[in-house]
């Protein structure tokens, strides 16, 4: 709202001293003449604030509608895709290790095989077998599928170390907090636990 002055003051837009009115929003003086352009800037800047409004109500749409578009979301998403990844990578480059590895002692377990098919050719071709080479060919037949299975020359084990960070959402609404990580949602006073102790 403005207010008419009777001394004569200097125009902020002319720079003329006039009869002026005093803009009480931005205590600025104007002179009869500037005074509608005055208006019709504040005009063109409140048309400025509804467009930004307007485009804002529009994005704000979109997250209701389609929430998993939302900024924070992706970044959840990426870390995902980012630790599949990691994964993925990694286990690919044992797979690797793991079958250069293999081709070797499954030839010395073919060559031992082997060595027992000729001896069971052997035995039944003479007719010259007993129950404890039976038993001993089934032990050895037994170990040698246990050493295709579970190499004694080979171990896997996981490490103790986080291999993937975690993620955690924060949501603080209130006295209370949420915590989400490692697909455990804990709902807690904000101020007796804190997301690092997940």
């Amino acid at each position: 709202m403005a207010t008419a002055t009777t001394d004569k003051n200097r125009c902020a837009i002319c720079n003329k001293e006039k009869r002026t009115v005093k803009c009480e929003g931005c205590s600025q003086t104007f002179c009869y003449s500037h005074l509608g352009d005055h208006r019709q800037e504040l005009s063109q800047q409140l048309d400025e604030v509804e467009v930004t409004r307007d485009v804002f109500r529009q994005t704000l749409t979109e997250h209701i509608s389609q929430p998993q578009d939302h900024p924070l979301m992706q970044k959840i998403n990426e870390w995902e895709r980012d630790s599949i990844n990691r994964v993925r990578q990694t286990a690919n480059e044992l797979r690797q290790l793991l079958s250069n590895h293999t081709s070797g002692y499954m030839t010395q377990i073919e060559v031992q095989l082997n060595k027992l098919t000729n001896q069971l050719r052997q035995s039944r071709e003479e007719n010259d077998f007993v129950e404890t080479d039976l038993n001993q060919w089934k032990a050895e037949l037994s170990r040698l599928k246990e050493e295709l299975t579970k190499p004694s020359n080979i171990t896997l084990y996981q490490d103790s170390t986080p291999f993937i960070t975690k993620i955690v959402v924060d949501v603080q609404s209130g006295m209370y907090a949420v915590y989400i990580c490692n697909n455990v949602s804990n709902y807690v006073a904000k101020d007796s636990v804190s997301p690092e102790s997940y």
